[in-house]
């Protein structure tokens, strides 16, 4: 049976709750506004009466707070639920901007780190290639270099380049380099060459170097010999080549106005061949030998003597050019059994045993005397090579 008090209850919760159900649902901003409004206005009453702050001893006064406390439970959880979400909202709707620069930033990083290409050509190929003071190897060469600034160091022969190569991501750079290699105008100069008529052979320093008019480069600054070989004569001449600038030279040459030939004439004590580059052109003692006019590098020769003498001769057109041959000295011994009186080609040379006598290279007599054995001659060849010695027993 129901008690007076919670027949009070009972007729005070039906209209709390139907006046609660009764009211219009606000939106949950208006609800969180009378919340707060609420909530503040208890506060002040608090501060006003400290009284109100201790429940009411009354059962029906608890009976009636307890049941409009369950009453506003669910809505108050919802506005909880609503401003967490908006909460979560305006951070999200805040943060939104920074997240997006992050994946910006992410991907500039990402992009940046990809390394760029670099090729590198020469002419001529095959210089070799340091990048950042490491060996890359040869040209032509592309490489794949990480982005940023570096030193690039080619070297061909004597020349070297360095440059300086900033690389971007994904770039692709090509440098075309010239590698020639030419001598410092420090240290070598030039020589023209230049002859009347043209077409005269040319050699420097008795090194063949082409027809003139010709130009050399990359000379050592010092002083040459030049000389000039035409169909009409030649001529020699020093020139001086001064670092860094280009000397000239102009040779005149005899006009062809007659014979382009001239002849020589070669006297020697014995047979000698006359050769010219390798080829026997005639022999001495022979008629004259014809050859072309101008200058002649010829080589006297006698195999059988071991005898040879190189010879440079100037041949006028026209004219006899003569060359005499001395012939060279060379020692000989002589001995005799059981002795002798020794003479060579008519002259006394002594009683053997004779050593060291000098005579020249070729065919010679030897007379060979004695009082009891009497008298003996013997031909003799003296060479170049020796040693040449001769012995006779005159018992026999």
């Amino acid at each position: 049976m129901p008690t007076p008090a919670s027949q009070a209850v009972a007729d005070v919760l039906p209209h709390a709750v139907s006046s609660e159900a009764a009211a219009p649902r606000s939106s949950w901003f208006g609800r969180l506004l009378r919340r707060l409004s609420s909530k503040t206005g208890l506060a002040t009453a608090v501060e006003r009466d400290p009284l109100l702050a201790f429940a009411s001893e009354s059962p029906v006064e608890a009976a009636i707070s307890a049941a409009a406390a369950a009453s506003v439970q669910k809505p108050r959880s919802r506005a909880r639920l609503w401003v967490v979400l908006a909460s979560a909202l305006v951070i999200l709707a805040a943060a939104a901007p920074f997240a997006l620069a992050q994946i910006e930033l992410l991907r500039a990083n990402a992009a940046g780190s990809q390394p760029g290409r670099l090729t590198i050509v020469t002419h001529p190929d095959g210089a070799s290639v340091m990048v950042d003071g490491q060996s890359r190897g040869m040209t032509p060469l592309t490489l794949s270099v990480s982005p940023g600034p570096h030193t690039v160091s080619i070297r061909s022969g004597i020349n070297e380049r360095v440059l300086p190569v900033t690389v971007g991501a994904r770039a692709d750079i090509v440098r075309d380099l010239e590698m020639t290699n030419s001598p410092s105008p420090t240290t070598s100069g030039a020589l023209s060459v230049t002859t009347d008529p043209p077409g005269a052979h040319v050699t420097i320093d008795g090194a063949p170097a082409g027809t003139s008019p010709v130009t050399f480069d990359a000379l050592s600054a010092e002083p040459h010999t030049v000389i000039v070989t035409g169909a009409t004569g030649s001529a020699e001449r020093t020139v001086t080549v001064a670092a860094g600038h280009t000397a000239t030279v102009v040779f005149s040459l005899p006009k062809v106005s007659g014979p382009v030939g001239g002849w020589l004439s070669v006297t020697a004590p014995f047979e000698v061949q006359v050769i010219e580059k390798d080829e026997v052109i005639g022999s001495g003692g022979a008629a004259r030998i014809m050859v072309a006019a101008g200058r002649h590098d010829i080589l006297l020769a006698n195999r059988a003597l071991d005898y040879q003498e190189s010879r440079h001769v100037e041949v006028a057109a026209g004219t006899t050019t003569s060359v005499r041959v001395d012939a060279p000295k060379v020692t000989l011994s002589v001995n005799a059994r059981p002795w002798a009186d020794v003479a060579i080609d008519g002259n006394d040379i002594g009683q053997t045993p004779i050593a060291n006598v000098t005579a020249t290279v070729g065919t010679h007599q030897l007379v060979f005397r004695h009082p009891q054995f009497g008298e003996r001659r013997q031909s003799v060849i003296l060479t170049g090579k020796g040693p040449n010695r001769v012995a006779v027993d005159l018992t026999k």
